[in-house]
C-alpha cells in the first residue's frame, strides 16, 4: 500500500500514531519506536503494510519504505510542501474515506516540484482541490455583499471572491483570477502576488 504521511503524534515510549492518506482512505496507524526510522515524517510518501493488532483497535504500521522525490533534497521546497500537508491534515479531520483525486494529484505534485516554484505549484494544486470539492466559485459575485465584482478581485480564505472594500484587502486583476480559476495557472502573477496568494492559502483550506 502507498500513502502520504499527513501527521505524526508521539505517544508513550516515543511510539508514533501516524496519519496517512491513501488513494481511498485516511488511516491512523501505530508505529513502534523500535521500528521507527527517520523517514516517518510529515510530507513523506511511503510504501507500507497495515497489520491487524488484536490487542488494540488501532492497526499497526509495518514494513515502511520511503518513496523518494528529487524535491526532498531542496530544503525550501520541502518546507512549503510540508506546510501544505499540515493544512491538508486539518482539512481531513474526522475523514476516513476519500476520492483517489487527493493522493493521485498530490503524488503528481511531488513529482513536479523539483522543476517548479513550490508556491506556484501548490497554489495551482489547491485551486484544483477547491474545484474538485465544489468550492471554487467562478461567478464573480462577492461572497459578502453578493454583488458583482469589477476589474479588481480580492480573495478571502478558501479563495472566496470579494470586493476590495468588503474585506479591506487589495485585489488582483480579474484576468489573472480568470486564468487561475479556469486553467489552474499562476503564470500571470508576479512574485509579490504569489506571496499574497500563499498567505491567503495559509489561512486554511
Amino acid at each position: 500500500m502507498r500513502g502520504l504521511i499527513l501527521n505524526t503524534v508521539r505517544v508513550r515510549d516515543e511510539d508514533l500514531i501516524v496519519k496517512i492518506i491513501t488513494n481511498t482512505e485516511v488511516l491512523s496507524l501505530y508505529r513502534f519506536y523500535g521500528a521507527r526510522h527517520s523517514y516517518i515524517n510529515t510530507g513523506y510518501f511511503i510504501d507500507f503494510v497495515v497489520e491487524e493488532n488484536y490487542k488494540s483497535t488501532i492497526k499497526r504500521l509495518r514494513n515502511v519504505a520511503q518513496i523518494s522525490f528529487k524535491f526532498l533534497f531542496e530544503r525550501e521546497k520541502l518546507f512549503y510542501f510540508k506546510e501544505y500537508v499540515r493544512l491538508l491534515n486539518i482539512h481531513f479531520t474526522d475523514v476516513s474515506r476519500v476520492d483517489n483525486f487527493y493522493y493521485d494529484s498530490l503524488f503528481r505534485l511531488a513529482e513536479s516540484l523539483h522543476q517548479r516554484d513550490a508556491k506556484r505549484a501548490i497554489i495551482e494544486h489547491y485551486v484544483g482541490l477547491l474545484e474538485k470539492e465544489g468550492r471554487l466559485y467562478k461567478d464573480k459575485n462577492c461572497f459578502l455583499c453578493e454583488k458583482k465584482v469589477g476589474k479588481k478581485i480580492a480573495l478571502a480564505r478558501s479563495f472566496l471572491v470579494a470586493h476590495e472594500k468588503c474585506i479591506m484587502s487589495d485585489g488582483f486583476d480579474a484576468e489573472k483570477i480568470d486564468i487561475l480559476f479556469n486553467e489552474k495557472k499562476t503564470i500571470l502573477f508576479n512574485d509579490e502576488e504569489i506571496e499574497k496568494l500563499w498567505k491567503i492559502l495559509s489561512l486554511g483550506i
